[in-house]
């Protein structure tokens, strides 16, 4: 099987591999609480992951609902919000690492890009007082 992300990034998955983990770290960022103690309940449409799954060859998989989701995140929250349950899926995590790669390649860009700006506008400062030294130089040879 093939996990195929939208920007066309693809990643091999083997027997015991998982996809989704997006879902679960969306369940995770938004399960929360009200302030009257409610829980707030995630849409049931609209939930989707943005990787799709190609079959290479013959496969047996099972898929979760949004209601399992909510069950799994709901009756296992405390343990999947431990700080050493959240490292193992923000490093082991295919689409953690790609959405980090992402970012730093973002941030990369910027500052090149902030950078280039910076250069660009120091080098027109820098002719604009050359042109204006020259032009002096050449009213005083001309006296």
């Amino acid at each position: 099987m093939e996990s195929i992300g939208e920007d066309g990034s693809v990643l091999p998955l083997s027997e015991g591999d998982v996809c989704g983990e997006e879902l679960l770290t969306w369940c995770q960022e938004r399960s929360a609480v009200n302030p009257d103690g409610t829980r707030i309940r995630m849409p049931s449409k609209g939930l989707l992951s943005s990787r799709n799954v190609k079959c290479v060859t013959n496969v047996e998989a099972f898929s979760l609902s949004v209601a399992d989701l909510e069950d799994v995140t709901s009756l296992f929250s405390r343990f999947l919000r431990s700080h050493r349950v959240q490292r193992a899926i923000w490093y082991e995590s295919p689409y953690c690492m790609l959405r980090a790669a992402t970012q730093i390649q973002v941030a990369w860009r910027y500052r090149k890009r902030r950078l280039q700006k910076l250069n660009t506008a120091q080098t027109k400062q820098y002719s604009s007082e050359l042109i204006k030294r020259h032009g002096e130089d050449i009213e005083r040879d001309a006296r």
